[in-house]
Formats: structure tokens, sequence, C-alpha cells
């Protein structure tokens, strides 16, 4: 497996793997209507969420599949995390946050968590800040703020 920045040719692939994720990972902690109304991604909100962000890929280099997917922004914040449903629990996740977050020159790092996610962040070092309730596309969801310092940037040390 090998990590490689995310490019635009990756997209279908990519869509389709954070869909099955969704649906198979998350259903224990959402009801079948958040389900599907989280993972109804469209080519437009997709293009215009990871603007002015750097992504990433984890790669099966058995078969080039792409089994994972991370992007953050130059503030330190990480809008996705994504890991196939059938490589949950192999340090995927890890990986992509690891090199995201060593790319990344930022004070802190900080995510919008899913109750799925969360138990994984606070492993991390992440803490909760909120909770909130988010909408989307007609569904209320319940995730959480969550924010870490960043104490390996020389900068802030």
């Amino acid at each position: 497996m090998y990590i490689r920045d995310y490019t635009f040719s990756d997209k279908k692939e990519t869509v389709k793997m954070i869909k099955q994720t969704i649906q198979e990972v998350n259903k224990n902690d959402y009801n079948k209507k958040q389900i599907v109304a989280w993972s109804s991604v469209d080519e437009y909100s997709w293009r215009a969420s990871l603007k002015g962000h750097s992504a990433v890929v984890m790669v099966n280099d058995r078969n080039n599949e792409i089994i994972g997917f991370a992007d953050m922004d130059n503030n330190g914040y990480l809008d996705q995390l994504f890991v196939h449903k059938d490589f949950q629990n192999q340090t995927i996740a890890s990986k992509l946050i690891d090199y995201l977050e060593k790319s990344i020159q930022s004070k802190k790092f900080s995510t919008f968590a899913s109750i799925t996610a969360k138990p994984f962040f606070i492993a991390r070092g992440y803490e909760v800040i909120r909770t909130n309730i988010v909408s989307l596309r007609g569904q209320q969801f319940k995730n959480y703020y969550m924010e870490k310092i960043n104490e390996n940037n020389s900068l802030y040390n």
C-alpha cells in the first residue's frame, strides 16, 4: 500500500469507495435516511469541497484500487477521512492523517468527526471541543468538532 496525491481522475473510484464506506461502516451510528443523505455525493459539491485542500489517497498496490482518502486545508482542518469498508482497522486512516499532518504547517489540527470516528480521533490525541447538530440534504446529524495541538511543528514549539 502507498499514499499518493489525489487527482480528479480518481474522483469516480474515490466517491464510490466513500459511498460504500458510509453505507457499511456508519450504519450502526446513523439511521437509513441519514446514511442515504450522507452518501449522496454530487460532482459539484465534491469539487467545491476539495478547493484549497491537500488531498491524498491510499492505494492497494496489488490491484491499484483506492482504499483510503483524506483531505486537509492549509489551516490544519481535516475535512474528510474515509477508509474502504474492507480495509478498516489496518492503520490506513492513521497513515493518511500522519501524512497530511506532517505536510501541513499548522499550529493545530481540527475536524468534525462522526459518531463512528470519534473514538479514533480521541485515540490520536484530538479533544472534543463541542458537539454539533448539522443539516445535510434534509437530515440532521450529530458530530463532534475536535482539535489537537501540533506538537511536531518546530515553528510553534
